[in-house]
């Protein structure tokens, strides 16, 4: 068998500093890893008491129960590479989301819709936002190499996928209600 080596991976041993490197710019990620999982997490939880529709009450209160879950697991991926999470970019998120409640308002009055449609709207945003955020760190942990990030949020973006689906469907749903018959839901 023939030894051709432009068709053999190559290997480079990475120094400490290199890794070190590699490490904080992982850090700075999960930072925003961390702010987008807070930001919807505290929209999530100023919505839920929002809403009258039991099922959509239900949905969203499970979602929650899981955004609880989420920002722990944005948490272990610091522990994961050695670092701190950071409290700051928890309030920072917690901010960022009662903002874009106001934002949901705005848009609610702009647009002629009643009721807590418009944090629903919002809700899909920031979910979204977040569901990206833990899928970039997914990628990251693979380049790093780290298996046990994987660990951490491949499940993330599982389940945030299919509460993106399911806010999206809400959202939909109640649209109609809320812009053309100005009733809550």
């Amino acid at each position: 068998m023939e030894n051709n080596l432009s068709k053999q991976p190559i290997l480079i041993e990475l120094d400490l500093e290199c890794r070190e490197e590699h490490y904080s710019r992982a850090e700075a990620w999960f930072k925003n890893v961390q702010f987008t999982q807070a930001s919807f997490r505290q929209l999530l939880e100023d919505t839920v008491p929002k809403i009258e529709e039991p099922h959509i009450k239900d949905y969203l209160s499970t979602m929650l129960a899981e955004a609880i879950e989420h920002e722990s697991k944005a948490e272990d991926l610091f522990r994961i590479i050695g670092r701190k999470p950071s409290a700051i970019r928890t309030t920072l998120g917690d901010f960022l989301g009662k903002s874009r409640e106001v934002w949901a308002d705005v848009i609610a009055l702009a647009g002629g819709a009643k009721g807590p449609w418009q944090d629903l709207q919002q809700l899909y945003v920031s979910n979204l936002n977040s569901m990206s955020a833990f899928a970039v760190a997914e990628q990251l942990g693979l380049a790093l190499g780290i298996p046990r990030i994987l660990d951490v949020t491949f499940g993330v973006v599982a389940e945030k996928s299919t509460s993106q689906l399911l806010l999206q469907e809400c959202a939909l749903e109640m649209c109609s209600k809320s812009i053309l018959y100005k009733q809550p839901f």
